[in-house]
């Protein structure tokens, strides 16, 4: 694949380009983390923004961890350009928790049974979590989560579409 280099960074010209610049404000973080989770291991795009984006960069890393890489390609003062990409070899991962009656949430053990354990709890598998993410970012985002009964297994993407203003991030229908 053909790489060109932007101030001394090789980049894939193949990748994708979002260019938040024609995007309204209120789409763009929801865009962005989609983007980011739906990145495979090596796989990046380039973001170019009319401003810094560091504060992004800080929900980036409370969100995904070490599973994703930021490197600035060019910083303003009228363009910026990030390339965000997945590490070689960041492979996503699966927690198991344990989820009350009342939505408080603890990391199960492994080999813990699936489905209701007997107590008014259920454990549940929080699947396809994006390599580096802290078990407490998964326990945060699914505090308060009474997943419908029979729910087994939870897509962190729907813990994500959760926090950012989905009422169950799709788990009710």
């Amino acid at each position: 694949m053909p790489t060109t280099t932007l101030h001394g960074t090789r980049t894939t010209q193949a990748e994708p380009v979002l260019d938040l610049r024609a995007i309204p404000p209120y789409q763009r973080h929801q865009l962005i983390f989609q983007s980011v989770q739906d990145l495979n291991p090596g796989d990046g795009f380039s973001l170019v923004n009319d401003h810094d984006p560091r504060p992004l960069h800080h929900q980036l890393l409370s969100l995904f961890g070490a599973g994703f890489s930021w490197e600035y390609l060019q910083q303003g003062p009228e363009v910026w350009q990030v390339r965000i990409a997945r590490p070689e070899g960041a492979a996503a991962t699966s927690l198991r928790v344990r989820i009350a009656r009342n939505g408080d949430v603890a990391v199960a053990a492994d080999d813990a049974r699936l489905g209701p354990d007997g107590s008014g709890a259920s454990v549940c598998e929080v699947t396809d979590c994006p390599p580096g993410t802290l078990q407490a970012d998964v326990l945060s985002l699914l505090q308060g989560v009474i997943p419908p009964a029979g729910t087994v297994s939870i897509a962190y993407e729907r813990l994500l579409a959760r926090r950012n203003g989905s009422c169950c991030g799709g788990m009710c229908g």
